[in-house]
């Protein structure tokens, strides 16, 4: 491949005049050509024609940025809602490569960068964390991720388009190896209708094409995750040590209102910083039917003597509905 198209060289000049040579390669750029031409006589060329239909255990969905939003902008959301387990994220150039790993690692998370400019060492200790999961995800280049191969990749995420529907087809076989279910994504600007044409006609499939995900569905989604996760803990051993500290303020509050205050604890906790005010004007505080703030009374003693034995909060200015909690 392109990255050790120098060492190629090296070796070729070193080899003996008289060889027999066969030159193996996924795609025949400009360089690799001439690299055939210099060192080759009179080759034979031998194409194995790429299949046009991508295998059914692979999802695609297209998302579309909106006009004025950056497509980093819009990655975030994005890898929010579908949160892959593990993923390789295609640029088009190592400055995006670089910078949008920069964007990713700031944000919290955990990913590197493949391209080019790494050596042979780098890339080495770089895919070997990948294989055992010690870095999520990887933003690459075509020519760098070549050489990377990983049975469990869960996500292909198409950040820049490729050049050619061959590319994205190579691209996204990446996953849904090995018998796993994976998942294709590509972002696309208004003005790349045409090219997704051209890439439904090529895979023989029409590709579903998706609004990024509204603050709402993001936080829906955690929510539900928060879920699964108080279920473990639930059944954990930990959860005993925390008791005595829910039974004391159960002297003073509802044992809902405390459950719910130590999950908007962790809600907030786990939200990520870029959810701010930019990405969607909504207020944190809940607005109940009647348009009051929600405010969460205190239990009162009962004559003097005690806590009441009030089963719920009870909400200042709230009706007998239920209230819409926007985080």
């Amino acid at each position: 491949s392109m990255g050790f198209i120098q060492d190629v060289e090296k070796i070729l000049d070193a080899a003996p005049k008289e060889r027999q040579t066969a030159f193996f390669s996924a795609t025949m750029e400009a360089s690799i050509r001439k690299l055939v031409v210099r060192h080759l006589r009179n080759p034979v060329n031998v194409t194995v024609e790429q299949p046009k239909a991508t295998p059914k255990r692979i999802s695609q969905g297209v998302y579309m940025i909106p006009r004025g939003w950056s497509k980093a902008k819009a990655l975030q959301p994005i890898l929010e809602m579908e949160d892959p387990e593990s993923a390789l994220i295609f640029v088009r150039t190592r400055q995006s490569a670089a910078e949008l790993t920069s964007q990713l690692q700031a944000a919290g998370h955990s990913v590197d960068e493949y391209h080019g400019n790494l050596n042979q060492a780098q890339r080495e200790r770089l895919l070997h964390r990948f294989r055992q999961c010690q870095v999520r995800w990887v933003v690459a280049t075509d020519i760098a991720a070549r050489g990377l191969d990983v049975d469990h990749l869960s996500h292909v995420i198409n950040y820049d388009l490729p050049d050619s529907v061959e590319s994205y087809v190579h691209r996204i076989g990446r996953t849904g190896r090995a018998g796993r279910e994976g998942t294709a994504i590509t972002l696309i600007q208004p003005v790349d209708r045409r090219k997704l044409r051209l890439i439904e006609r090529h895979v023989r499939s029409s590709l579903t094409v998706r609004n990024i995900p509204t603050r709402a569905q993001i936080e829906a989604r955690q929510l539900e995750k928060m879920q699964g996760k108080v279920r473990e803990a639930l059944a954990g051993e930990r959860m005993a040590s925390f008791l005595p500290l829910v039974s004391q303020l159960s002297e003073e509050y509802d044992s809902h209102a405390i459950a719910a205050a130590a999950l908007q604890m962790a809600f907030d906790q786990s939200r990520p910083a870029w959810m701010g005010q930019d990405y969607a004007q909504q207020e944190d505080a809940p607005i109940a039917e009647n348009g009051v703030k929600p405010i969460l009374i205190k239990k009162r003693p009962q004559n003097g003597t005690g806590p009441s034995n009030t089963a719920s909060p009870t909400f200042s200015g709230a009706s007998n509905s239920p209230v819409s909690q926007n985080y």
